[in-house]
């Protein structure tokens, strides 16, 4: 599969489908949607193919933060406030993530890569990074800092060729930690089949 592939255009998976599911039940439930819209909606969600049929269907369910498929770029700047961004999402390479006396949480457990190397420039100042990641991933926490800390509990990956995180950016009198929550295993980290040549 091309790294260039639009998220949209991706096969879309039991587990994304149920997302949609689930929000189209609550709102059935608490009288947002009628049962023939409820029925129209779900019988979409249930013949999707790809992530790109998904995120129309609740759009005017849940604000934009709450969506159960997010395939646009969100800013990700928490400023004197606390940001959360967690479920299935598009983590887009060379992303910025940054905290200016606020605090940003960052679950990439369920996140959907483009790539098997992910990079992410991750500054705080006067704030805090917290970045869960799944077990396997292999994490490489580089730029500096100034009366602050870049951290990172994640375990040494166990496999042969296995995605790699690398996390730049710069710390001032704040914090960045990285960690490896049990559990959840790769989940929408593409792995690649070793090619023969330069870089095999």
């Amino acid at each position: 599969m091309s790294e260039d592939v639009s998220p949209a255009r991706l096969r879309a998976s039991h587990r994304d489908r149920e997302r949609v599911l689930k929000v189209l039940r609550d709102a059935a439930a608490d009288g947002r949607l009628d049962l023939d819209e409820f029925s129209e909606r779900s019988g979409r969600a249930q013949e999707a193919r790809t992530l790109g049929e998904l995120p129309a269907l609740t759009a005017d369910l849940l604000p934009a933060e709450e969506q159960p498929i997010r395939l646009e770029p969100q800013p990700v700047l928490a400023l004197f406030s606390t940001l959360s961004r967690r479920g299935r999402w598009v983590a887009v390479p060379g992303e910025h993530v940054a905290a200016l006396a606020g605090r940003v949480d960052v679950d990439m457990r369920e996140a959907l890569l483009l790539r098997n190397r992910h990079r992410m420039t991750v500054s705080a100042v006067l704030g805090r990074v917290e970045i869960d990641v799944p077990e396997g991933v292999e994490v490489r926490l580089r730029g500096w800092s100034f009366l602050g800390l870049r951290t990172t509990t994640a375990r040494p990956s166990t496999l042969s060729h296995p995605p790699v995180l690398e996390i730049d950016g710069f710390t001032l009198l704040g914090s960045v930690r990285v960690r490896q929550p049990r559990r959840r295993r790769l989940l929408g980290w593409r792995r690649r089949p070793r090619r023969r040549g330069i870089g095999a």
